[in-house]
Formats: structure tokens, sequence, C-alpha cells
């Protein structure tokens, strides 16, 4: 019984890990170079943030800052040989943090 009960429970384990696995973890989903600035990119953002009442967490980086959006979603901006660089790292989605994809074409063309 003990054997049945624990080969049914294995799909929902694995569903669960599913769940909490990011099959982008540590790869960019968006990945391109900008003509702005880092700081003119992460002011917009932020704008876009307060807007929708997204709390973030702002933390500097070599070169560069990470905007932090909770659920793992990340975005990088660095300036690094001679060209600033966007990268979005997503993790969960919802519909209250789509507007963190739509936020980043707007603010770093």
């Amino acid at each position: 019984m003990k054997k049945r009960a624990a080969l049914f429970a294995l799909p929902l384990l694995l569903g669960a890990c599913g769940y909490f696995h990011n099959p982008d973890a540590g790869e960019p989903e968006v990945e391109k170079a900008s003509n702005s600035s880092v700081d003119s990119i992460v002011r917009c953002i932020t704008k876009e943030a307060d807007k929708h009442d997204a709390p973030y967490k702002k933390t500097p980086i070599p070169q560069g800052v990470m905007l932090e959006f909770g659920e793992s979603n990340v975005i990088k901006v660095r300036f690094d040989n001679g060209e600033t660089s966007y990268r979005f790292y997503p993790g969960q989605r919802h519909t209250s943090n789509m507007w963190i994809e739509g936020a980043g074409k707007k603010c770093a063309p």
C-alpha cells in the first residue's frame, strides 16, 4: 500500500518541483544593447514600476544596476565595453507583472 501511495505521489512531487524551477535561471530571456544610459533606463523602469505599484529592490552591480521585482523577475542594466546592455531574467509570470516586458521595450530601445 505504501509503495502504491508513493507511486501516485511522485507525479505531484515532480509537478511541484517544475512549478518552482525556472528554466531561464541564469539565462536572460531578453538581452540587447541600447543607446540609452544606465541611469536613464533604470529611471524609466522604476517610473513604470511606480505606475504599477510594483515593489522593487535596486542593487548596484559592477558597471550598472540590478532591479529585482520579486518572484525571480530580474533586470540587469550595465555599461561595459562602450555599450549599455539590458538583460531581463524572467521569473514567475502573472498578469500583475507582465508590464515588466513592455517596460523593457519602452525604456531600453
